[in-house]
């Protein structure tokens, strides 16, 4: 595989060599070791498989999930100040991101919901204040149809976008509104000012949620420019192509860890079927610090 910390990965990249895979053993102490290797000097990510989950309620499961991934950082509370979880529940519980009038609906947990994820990072909005450096998803149950997940490595977007649309990626290095009402404590302000690409410092962090930019002007009362739209556009257009986005299917017992800043993610929408067990994942968010 090529230098994926400087030039980024394809999915053929991926596909080829399955050193991003660890096979789960319990009360090992290198595991967290093995898992930051593929993090820092990898593709930014990777799968530990054969969590033992089967006997496991989802409340266990979210107990075990900041367990494991707990000597990579710090879990951080997610939900409001009454009600705050180290591993939330990713599942569907009724609700959609869209309204009756096909409008994004504001204050609503999409990862509460069945619906198709676009391409975005969870970094991007700095949920409740907090600065995240890594998430984790562990699979307790998967989807009866759908669900599949997306990897694409940032890296790659910012090498293929400075050749290709140059004009368009120096406004991704500038700032956007981020609507935020969903992820605020009173007092907080709904909406967050940070560029999709943020290359100050020398390191890459993202903030990349095309949805939440298209809510943010009912806030600011400022439309998207056409420039705007053009460099949103741009980058949605590299992020579409095959042979960047890489597409797994969590099993019961994965556990995916991914760098939130080198590797974006989306969702499928998916079915669930009749029975009492449907799709349920548990989110962790970490911060290095």
């Amino acid at each position: 595989m090529s230098d994926v910390r400087l030039n980024g990965w394809l999915a053929s990249d991926i596909e080829s060599c399955h050193s991003w895979v660890i096979g789960f053993r319990e009360h090992d102490p290198v595991l967290a070791d093995e898992i930051r290797q593929r993090l820092e000097g990898g593709p930014g990510f990777a799968v530990v498989t054969g969590v033992p989950v089967d006997a496991l309620t989802p409340e266990d499961a979210c107990a075990l999930a900041p367990a494991l991934v707990g000597p990579l950082g710090r879990p951080l509370p997610q939900g409001t100040r009454a009600e705050q979880y180290l591993g939330w529940l990713v599942r569907d519980e009724g609700v959609s991101r869209f309204g009756a009038d096909g409008a994004y609906q504001r204050g609503v947990y999409t990862s509460k919901s069945a619906d198709q994820l676009d391409i975005h990072n969870d970094a991007a909005m700095r949920p409740y204040g907090h600065e995240i450096d890594l998430i984790a998803l562990l699979c307790v149950e998967p989807a009866w149809r759908g669900g599949e997940t997306t990897l694409i490595s940032t890296h790659t977007l910012v090498r293929l976008l400075r050749a290709e649309y140059p004009r368009q990626f120096e406004r991704l290095c500038r700032p956007f509104a981020f609507e935020r009402t969903h992820v605020v404590h009173p007092g907080q302000d709904p909406l967050l000012w940070a560029p999709v690409f943020d290359l100050a410092g020398g390191e890459l962090r993202m903030h990349c949620n095309r949805q939440r930019v298209e809510m943010a002007p009912a806030l600011t009362g400022e439309a998207l420019t056409a420039e705007d739209v053009a460099a949103l556009d741009a980058l949605d257009e590299v992020m579409a192509r095959p042979d960047v986005r890489f597409r797994y299917t969590l099993c019961r017992g994965d556990l995916l860890v991914v760098d939130d800043h080198k590797v974006l993610h989306a969702r499928e929408s998916f079915t669930d079927d009749s029975g009492d067990r449907g799709r349920c994942l548990v989110r962790v968010l970490l911060t290095r610090n």
